[in-house]
C-alpha cells in the first residue's frame, strides 16, 4: 500500500483503512456470504472516500457482468447492468473487465465508452466513473470495481489507495467463492455429464418428500436403468459410452417437465422424482417419456451409432413409503420386476412384486446352506439303445430336498444358484456325486451329467474332471457330458479347448436340446460332439406333428451323415416309440421308459442291464 499525504487525516484514515481490511477479511474467514462481504465493503469505502458511490461486479466464465454490490445505488439501475456481456465499449466496467486495464471516465455524457448507457447514469446524477478490474490469482479477470462521483472528475489520491485495497480484498472473496462453487459442483453434480449426482438428489428427494407429505400430495420415484449400455462399452469403447451416456443424459432432462427433477446416481442408472403426480396415468406419461427418450438411436461423430432402451421401476409415495430408502428400496424392486419381465419399459412396485423377491432371496439363502446340509441328491433316469431294447445308460438329474419344500427339480432354483453364483460348486457336486454312483454300475453303462456355460468357461474344468474319474475309478469313457447351444454362444475360443481337452481325457460330448438354439450346424461343424439329443418339443409331437417328423428326420439323418449318435428325450408313449424306431433314432428316454428315481431303485446287475425292456416292444 503506497503512503499517502492528506495532512492532519493520515491517522484516522490509515485506521480505517485498517479497519475496513479486517472486517472484509473477518467476513471471508466466517464464511459470510460473498454479497454481505462486499456490500460492508462498499459502505466503508464510501465513508473514507468522500463524495464515492461504489459498485462491485463480477464476471462469470462466459463474459457476462453481475451485480454482487452497490449499497448506494438504486436497485433498478443495478438489475440494468447485471447480465451485460463485457467489451470493448460498454461503459467503464464492462470495458475495464474486456480490456484487463483500469477504465478512467470523467465525463459520462461525452465519453464513447458511455454512449449507450449514459441514459442510465445520467439522470442518477452520476457525471463520472473509474472502474478497476479485479484479478484471480491466476491473472483471469473475475470482476470490476467501480468508483461513481456526482461531478466530472477523476480519483484522488485516497481514493486509489482505498481501491487498491479494495480490488485485493474483492479478488480474496471472490476466489473464495469461486472455490466453494466448485466444492458444491463436485459434491452435488456428476462430472461426466454435469447432471445432479446422487447427493443431489438425496437432498431433493427428502425436501420433495416433506413437502409431498405436508400437501398430501403423491410423489413418484422413476429409477432408470439403460439396457445394452455394456455392449456400447465392449463394442465401441469407453470414450463411446461416456458420449453416449451425456446424449442420454441430454434427452432425459430433455423429457422433463415443471415440477420434475432428474439426477445421475452412477454407471447407467438415472433417477427422476415427480411431484405433485396427481393420477397414475401422469406417472405412467412420465415413464413412457423417458423411455421413449433414452430409446433413441445415438449417433456418433464418428458415424459409429449404437441403440440403448430405459428400463424403469417407479415407487409412489405416501402409497408405498414415507422414508427416502424405503422408496429407493420399493423402485429398485419395480425395476428388477421390469427386467425380469422383459417386454414392459416401466413397473409400479406392488406387494406382489416385493413377495416374490422376499421369496427369491429367501431361495438363495436357503441355496447357500443347502451343500453343506447334503440336501442335494441325484436322481437318474434312464437311457435305453432303440436296437438291442436294452439299457444303454442313465442321465444324472439333480434334485434339492429343500426343508419345508420337498423335492425340487432345477428349473425351481438353478436361475438362482446362477445369480448366487452357486453354479461351480453345484455343479463340481454332481460330477463328483455321478462319477461316485456310476463307478458301482455294471459296465459298459455310462451316466450322462448335465454342464453349466459357467463351468465350460472355468479354465481347469477338465482337469476337474479328470479328478473326479480318478477319485472314484470311474473310466472317463463311460462319462458323457451334456452341453446346450447356448453355452457355445459365450465364448467360441475357450469353449471349443474345453471340449478338445475333455474329448481327450476320454469323455464324449452331447449336445442337448438339439434343434431349439442358434447356429446349429454351425455348431456341429466346428465343436467336437459325439451325440445329439433331440429335444422334448419335437419328440411329443412327433406322431401327430407332420413338421415336428420332418425335424426329427432331419436331424437323425444329418447325425449319421456326421457319425453321431441320438438320443430322443421326452418320449412318453408307444406312438411316439414306434415313430422314432421308424426313423432310425438311436436311443431314447422318458417316462415310457421310467421316470428320474435313485440309483439304488433299479438294482441292478450285469444280466438285468442286457435284458429286454419288454415295455419296448409291446
Amino acid at each position: 500500500m503506497s503512503d499517502i499525504d492528506c495532512g492532519g487525516c493520515e491517522k484516522p484514515f490509515m485506521l480505517g483503512l485498517r479497519a475496513m481490511q479486517h472486517d472484509a477479511l473477518e467476513g471471508v474467514a466466517r464464511d459470510l456470504p460473498v454479497q454481505t462481504v462486499m456490500n460492508r465493503l462498499c459502505l466503508q469505502a464510501e465513508r473514507l472516500a468522500a463524495g464515492a458511490i461504489c459498485s462491485i461486479l463480477s464476471v462469470d466464465a462466459m463474459g457476462r457482468l453481475h451485480h454482487l454490490a452497490s449499497p448506494s445505488l438504486p436497485e433498478d439501475y443495478s438489475a440494468a447492468i447485471d447480465g451485460l456481456e463485457i467489451g470493448p465499449a460498454v461503459g467503464s466496467c464492462g470495458t475495464a473487465a474486456y480490456l484487463g486495464k483500469s477504465i478512467e471516465v470523467t465525463d459520462i455524457a461525452n465519453d464513447p465508452l458511455w454512449t449507450e448507457f449514459k441514459g442510465l447514469a445520467l439522470p442518477l446524477g452520476l457525471r463520472a466513473c473509474w472502474s478497476t478490474p479485479i484479478r484471480a490469482s491466476d491473472g483471469r479477470v473475475i470482476g470490476a470495481f467501480a468508483f461513481y462521483y456526482h461531478s466530472c472528475r477523476g480519483p484522488s489520491a485516497p481514493d486509489r489507495t482505498i481501491v487498491e485495497a479494495c480490488v485485493n480484498l474483492c479478488a480474496i472473496a471472490l476466489e473464495q467463492e469461486e472455490r466453494k462453487a466448485r466444492i458444491h459442483r463436485l459434491a452435488y453434480f456428476d462430472a461426466l455429464t454435469g447432471a445432479p449426482n446422487r447427493a443431489s438428489f438425496e437432498r431433493q428427494a427428502r425436501a420433495m418428500l416433506s413437502a409431498a407429505v405436508r400437501d398430501n400430495s403423491v410423489l413418484a420415484i422413476h429409477w432408470i436403468n439403460l439396457d445394452n449400455f455394456k455392449s456400447v462399452n465392449d463394442t465401441l469403447g469407453h470414450q463411446a459410452g461416456d458420449a453416449a451416456l451425456r446424449i442420454v443424459t441430454q434427452r432425459l432432462s430433455s423429457a422433463l417437465r415443471a415440477n420434475e427433477f432428474f439426477a445421475r446416481l452412477g454407471g447407467d442408472e438415472f433417477v427422476v422424482l415427480q411431484c405433485p403426480a396427481k393420477r397414475d396415468e401422469d406417472i405412467e406419461d412420465l415413464a413412457r417419456r423417458l423411455a421413449a427418450a433414452a430409446s433413441e438411436p445415438i449417433v456418433f461423430g464418428s458415424g459409429s451409432s449404437a441403440s440403448t432402451s430405459a428400463r424403469i421401476g417407479v415407487a409412489r409415495a405416501p402409497r408405498d413409503g414415507v422414508t427416502l430408502a424405503e422408496l429407493m428400496k420399493k423402485a429398485d424392486l419395480a425395476l428388477y420386476e421390469t427386467k425380469r419381465n422383459g417386454r414392459r419399459s416401466f413397473s409400479f412396485f406392488d406387494e406382489e412384486i416385493e413377495a416374490r423377491f422376499a421369496a427369491r432371496w429367501l431361495l438363495e439363502k436357503d441355496l447357500e446352506q443347502a451343500l453343506a446340509r447334503n440336501e442335494f441328491e441325484l436322481h437318474f433316469q434312464p437311457i435305453v439303445d432303440l436296437a438291442k431294447t436294452e439299457l444303454a445308460g442313465f442321465e444324472a438329474l439333480l434334485r434339492w430336498r429343500r426343508p419345508g419344500h420337498g423335492l425340487l427339480t432345477p428349473p425351481h432354483f438353478l436361475e438362482a444358484a446362477e445369480k448366487a453364483g452357486l453354479i461351480g460348486e453345484i455343479g463340481a457336486f454332481v460330477l463328483e456325486e455321478a462319477c461316485k454312483l456310476g463307478a458301482s454300475l455294471p459296465k459298459p453303462l455310462r451316466i450322462a451329467v448335465n454342464l453349466s456355460p459357467t463351468q465350460l468357461l472355468e479354465p481347469s474344468f477338465a482337469l476337474q474332471v479328470a479328478k473326479a474319474v480318478l477319485k472314484n475309478s470311474f473310466s472317463p469313457r463311460r462319462l458323457e457330458l451334456e452341453i446346450t447351444e447356448s453355452a457355445l454362444l459365450l465364448e467360441n475360443g475357450a469353449t471349443l479347448a474345453c471340449l478338445s481337452d475333455l474329448r481327450r481325457l476320454g469323455a464324449s460330448i452331447a449336445l442337448d436340446d438339439f434343434g431349439t438354439g442358434f447356429s446349429a450346424l454351425s455348431h456341429l461343424r466346428v465343436f467336437p460332439v459325439d451325440r445329439i439329443k433331440i429335444d422334448r418339443s419335437f419328440v411329443q409331437e412327433v406322431d401327430r406333428d407332420n413338421k415336428s417328423a420332418a425335424v426329427v428326420r432331419a436331424i437323425i439323418g444329418l447325425a449319421r451323415e456326421l457319425g453321431l449318435k441320438t438320443t430322443a428325450e421326452g418320449i412318453e408313449t408307444h406312438s411316439q416309440l414306434r415313430m422314432l424306431q421308424s426313423l432310425g433314432c438311436d436311443e431314447i428316454q422318458g417316462y415310457l421308459v421310467s421316470r428320474p428315481k435313485p440309483l439304488q431303485v433299479f438294482r441292478l446287475t450285469e444280466r438285468s442291464a442286457a435284458g429286454a425292456f419288454p415295455a419296448l416292444s409291446a
